[in-house]
């Protein structure tokens, strides 16, 4: 495994929002109340980009249909869709980012 590095740590906000594309990886990064996720960066029921998507109560929102997924481990709130992938965000020195398989 290898660490990726995705933003430096002093840019992170809360409401910060970011896409990342490497190779296949196509990611979403964001902070929210203090926490840093890191999702796919489309929705799993029809591939609309997250981008603009609302975040509440630890629950991100597609904006297209309103689908909820949970941020902590992806699942989507009804359990009628895909569960959203879901990185653990990894800290290396003064960047965060994500581990990916060489």
């Amino acid at each position: 495994m290898r660490f990726l590095p995705l933003e430096k740590l002093i840019n992170l906000q809360d409401g910060y929002r970011r896409n990342i594309k490497i190779d296949q990886l196509d990611v979403l990064l964001l902070q929210e109340a203090g926490d840093v996720f890191i999702v796919n960066s489309r929705c799993p029921h029809q591939e609309h980009p997250l981008i603009d998507a609302e975040v509440i109560d630890g629950a991100i929102l597609c904006p297209r249909h309103q689908f909820a997924f949970l941020l902590n481990d992806g699942a989507h709130v009804g359990g009628l869709c895909a569960a959203l992938e879901v990185y653990s965000p990894v800290y290396e020195g003064s960047h965060v980012g994500i581990l990916v398989s060489e």
